[in-house]
């Protein structure tokens, strides 16, 4: 930025053009839209983030792709600006973003698939019908198991779901009405503990992480695995393969060599 030398002033000065942009657009006819925003707030607040979201996400878009990271943006060295800018980059690492659900309900109905980076998603039983969604990827997103279950409850529509580094998920239990779900991917979820699904068409499973006990339904025929429990193999073949009995491929990634098996019943 010409003239701008703080990183405050230049993360304000484009939170001023991002928004200038946004209020001068309709949102009709946006099919995707894709914000990945670092060091929030220090970029914008909470309070951009939903005007902007209000406004691009009209009824008709498909894609929605929101990423905040954090990038710990540098102090300013300007003595003038110094204390705001450190009270700006303190605050960007305490604020979580709440994701509006009812973006989701109203004009967000269209949407098929929903990409959400280090937020929080609440949804609550009064949720409408998500008739569009067949995609779900989650990233550092704060919610409960009960809180998701609201959510496939309205997502029937889903086909495939990914969960990273959910840390506030204890129990994972994908219902019977997600009769289209077929593709599941769950990663780095540090307190999960259970995964029982009823999905009846799962197809592929992919694990990382601690082992946790698995329930996955006869459906399934590819399982990969990303453990670094060292009894991982052995615990497959002990294990697994009396719970998944239509499995053809299975893989497996441990501190051992990697192990690629072709089953066949």
């Amino acid at each position: 930025m010409d003239g701008l030398s703080c990183p405050c002033e230049v993360a304000m000065d484009l939170a001023r053009k991002t928004d200038h942009i946004l209020k001068n657009h309709s949102g009709i006819g946006v099919k995707a839209l894709k914000l990945e925003i670092c060091d929030f707030p220090f970029f914008n607040t909470s309070c951009d983030l939903d005007r902007w979201l209000h406004i691009a996400v009209k009824p008709g878009i498909e894609e929605l792709d929101l990423q905040l990271i954090e990038s710990h943006a540098a102090l300013c060295r300007e003595k003038s600006h110094a204390a705001l800018c450190r009270k700006i980059s303190q605050k960007s690492h305490a604020t979580v973003y709440n994701f509006p659900c009812s973006l989701l309900d109203g004009s967000g109905k269209s949407i098929q698939q929903l990409y959400l980076n280090n937020c929080a998603l609440r949804p609550t039983v009064a949720l409408g019908r998500l008739r569009s969604l067949t995609s779900l990827n989650f990233f550092y997103v704060r919610i409960t198991e009960n809180e998701l279950r609201c959510l496939f409850s309205s997502s029937i529509a889903l086909e495939k779901l990914t969960l990273r580094s959910c840390d506030e998920l204890f129990f994972l239990e994908i219902p019977s009405l997600l009769q289209r779900l077929s593709h599941l991917v769950v990663e780095d979820c540090r307190n999960l503990e259970v995964i029982k699904s009823k999905a009846p068409h799962l197809y592929s499973f992919g694990y990382r992480g601690t082992l946790v006990r698995l329930s996955l339904g006869d459906s399934l025929q590819n399982l990969y695995i990303d453990a670094s429990d060292q009894d991982v193999v052995h615990h497959a073949c002990a294990d697994l393969l009396h719970v998944v009995p239509n499995l053809e491929a299975l893989e497996i990634y441990s501190y051992h060599p990697v192990y690629s098996y072709s089953l066949d019943y």
